[in-house]
């Protein structure tokens, strides 16, 4: 069964996990959140990202200028702090959602409802047509404006790959022929088994893409866990890579204490799944890279990931709303690190980035990019596969045997065994939630019509 995004636990069952002292320690900051007032400064809670914040400082200055609205940029990670935030009376004025958080807000009330200004706005015809359709929500509501989407790909060390004899993946690449790779670019030099340099690394978070590349059924806002055959081949794929010797596990790779980035820069890996386009990849890497599509499945059609959740939201406590709006459509369709945009229809995308990155050409980027909107799988991640009501309560409960899983820990068959007592806690989950007195009445009539309807 599949709904429309709908909302999970209200927030006051988020904010009791929260570290101890954490929304005591809100009430000390200054100047972190909230609206500025009548001096029209919203404040936008931009990603804790060094190299964006220097690219948005100059931007929003030529932004007051021509609009008299100050942006003030609040370096933001993890969404306890935002729920802190909230609860605590410091919202910020424009913030990231995913679809999950934003319905759990909306239905509580926390979220401006968009559409009086996406009604009158130009921006709103601009934006892509699946851009659109995720941001309404089960009400009829929108509450936030996609900002970015996404796909991903292989990025590989071309010089890596010429040392081994292999010629550079085709774009009809199988699996097997990522494996047989893999296994080619693996050095152990010394023959201690611990090489030096593994084929590939995939971060765990990418299993969804496998699972789509494979056909599993993945349905989109489902109440309950599934874990169907194409999953548990897709899962068998992965740990096969780490128990070959060609991929890192997780726990060597957190006891090496690089990104994934640096490893490929650094040669410890010569093959990395990431997204595409990944900004941080494009402006350090200085081998000799490329990027190609994700390897297909066997004879398998390919389902290219392309993300279409997450955008940005206003406040319901906002002061000044149309300046708020202003500032939001300024940050999509206009401020820089964000532009060109691909949420924007009329972008031609891949050649206006590689005019902003002449060294994206002749790399497989438009190639991994056009296929993917040639065979879109569209997005595959568990805060969309599950509503908002239930990506908490199934997550908090299937991470922990999907770490265990990665790690050595438990076994595929295990994992699956564990699913049907998952549900039955997911059920007394959204029982208790029909309780809450949090969530407006539309909401609530949606989730009992759900529950009663899905299954187990």
């Amino acid at each position: 069964m599949t709904l429309m995004k709908l909302p999970e636990a209200p927030l006051t069952s988020f904010v009791r996990y929260l570290l101890p002292g954490f929304l005591a320690s809100l009430f000390l900051l200054t100047g972190c959140g909230g609206s500025g007032g009548n001096d029209r400064t919203i404040v936008y809670n931009c990603a804790a990202n060094t190299a964006e914040i220097a690219a948005l400082k100059p931007a929003q200055e030529k932004f007051f200028a021509r609009t008299g609205i100050h942006v003030k940029l609040n370096p933001f990670s993890g969404e306890e702090k935002l729920y802190a935030m909230i609860a605590a009376g410091q919202a910020p004025d424009v913030f990231y959602t995913n679809n999950a958080v934003r319905d759990r807000l909306a239905a509580e009330g926390r979220l401006l409802d968009l559409r009086p200004f996406a009604e009158q706005d130009p921006v709103w015809a601009k934006l892509r047509p699946e851009v659109k359709a995720a941001a309404v929500s089960a009400d009829g509501g929108i509450y936030s404006l996609g900002n970015w989407t996404h796909t991903c790909g292989v990025y590989y060390d071309r010089a890596a790959f010429a040392a081994a004899g292999l010629k550079p993946p085709a774009a009809d690449w199988t699996w097997a022929d990522f494996r047989a790779a893999a296994q080619a670019l693996t050095r152990d030099d010394n023959g201690d088994g611990k090489p030096e340099r593994y084929g590939a690394f995939i971060p765990a978070h990418f299993i969804e893409a496998l699972e789509q590349m494979n056909h599993a059924p993945i349905a989109h806002d489902g109440l309950f866990l599934a874990i169907p055959p194409e999953a548990r081949e897709a899962y068998a794929a992965y740990l096969e890579l780490i128990r070959a010797g060609v991929m890192p596990d997780i726990r060597r790779v957190q006891a090496l204490g690089m990104q994934a980035a640096q490893m490929l820069q650094s040669g410890r890996v010569a093959m990395l799944f990431e997204a595409v386009p990944h900004t941080g990849l494009i402006e350090t890497l200085t081998n000799d890279w490329a990027v190609a599509p994700l390897p297909r499945f066997g004879a398998k059609e390919p389902r290219y990931f392309r993300s279409a959740s997450g955008g940005l939201s206003l406040s319901a406590t906002v002061e000044n709303p149309a300046d708020a709006w202003r500032a939001l459509v300024w940050l999509i369709s206009e401020a820089e690190p964000y532009q060109p945009s691909p949420v924007l229809a009329a972008v031609p995308f891949v050649t206006a980035w590689e005019e902003k990155y002449p060294r994206l050409r002749g790399r497989g980027f438009r190639e991994v990019w056009e296929l993917s909107e040639q065979h879109p799988g569209g997005d595959p991640r568990y805060f969309v596969r599950f509503a908002s009501w239930s990506m908490g309560p199934v997550m908090t409960r299937f991470q922990p045997w999907l770490d265990r899983l990665w790690s050595g820990d438990a076994t595929i068959d295990q994992v699956v065994a564990a699913v049907p007592g998952i549900n039955a806690e997911v059920r007394r989950d959204l029982e208790r939630q029909l309780q809450s007195s949090a969530l407006r009445p539309a909401w609530k009539a949606a989730l009992e019509k759900a529950l009663a309807e899905a299954q187990p």
